[in-house]
């Protein structure tokens, strides 16, 4: 990335083997949605110009609280959260420890559930109090994944253009490592139809 502001991990999944722990994931995902158990709504976003602008996607979140989408509204601890959502977190904490040797213990999941044309646009996840990595599961339809700069690295948007794209596949986690990559970049996801994603964030005040 320009800058060489942090890094980003591709883990992917690999041989069937290494996808067999998310298709289990992505099955108990549709069915406690499917029952209630898990409650996926979309959320109007946390500050926009234009007036209230609700997500291009349904969420759910568990752990602490992530102001960007819903705040306490949308968040259940994890005593309390789906199977699904604490499976995803441990799938993701086990895959970056494994790959990267990072020991990091996750505290907020976002799952995401994206219908057909649905997408996420370019945004950092730049909150207050937001640890360094970022790790997102994938499951379902592929997506593409771009990068580019924040505005304020850009005032001239003479480098706008897309810095890096990679392609998301089922079972795949992408981490994004250091908080210059959340400074100096934004990313936007597109899928190529249903899919489902869980991101893992560390939020506190120690990371402020």
């Amino acid at each position: 990335l320009h800058f060489h502001r942090g890094k980003i991990h591709h883990i992917q999944a690999g041989n069937p083997n290494g996808r067999q722990e998310a298709d289990e994931i992505f099955l108990e995902y549709q069915e406690q949605a499917a029952s209630g158990k898990l409650q996926f709504r979309r959320w109007p976003l946390r500050a926009v110009s234009r007036g209230p602008l609700l997500t291009n996607y349904f969420s759910h979140n568990a752990g602490e609280p992530y102001k960007y989408v819903g705040g306490d509204a949308n968040t259940v601890p994890f005593n309390l959260a789906p199977t699904a959502v604490c499976n995803a977190r441990r799938l993701i904490e086990k895959r970056v420890k494994q790959a990267l040797n990072i020991p990091v213990i996750f505290n907020e999941v976002l799952s995401a559930a994206y219908m057909e044309r649905q997408k996420m646009a370019f945004h950092s996840d730049n909150e207050v109090g937001l640890g360094p990595v970022v790790a997102g599961l994938s499951l379902g339809s592929p997506a593409l994944m771009h990068f580019r700069l924040h505005p304020r690295f850009d005032p001239e948007r003479e480098k706008r253009g897309i810095l890096l794209s990679i392609v998301l596949r089922h079972g795949d986690i992408l981490v994004m490592d250091g908080a210059g990559v959340q400074e100096c970049y934004e990313h936007t996801v597109v899928p190529n139809n249903f899919r489902i994603a869980a991101t893992a964030r560390q939020i506190g005040a120690t990371h402020s």
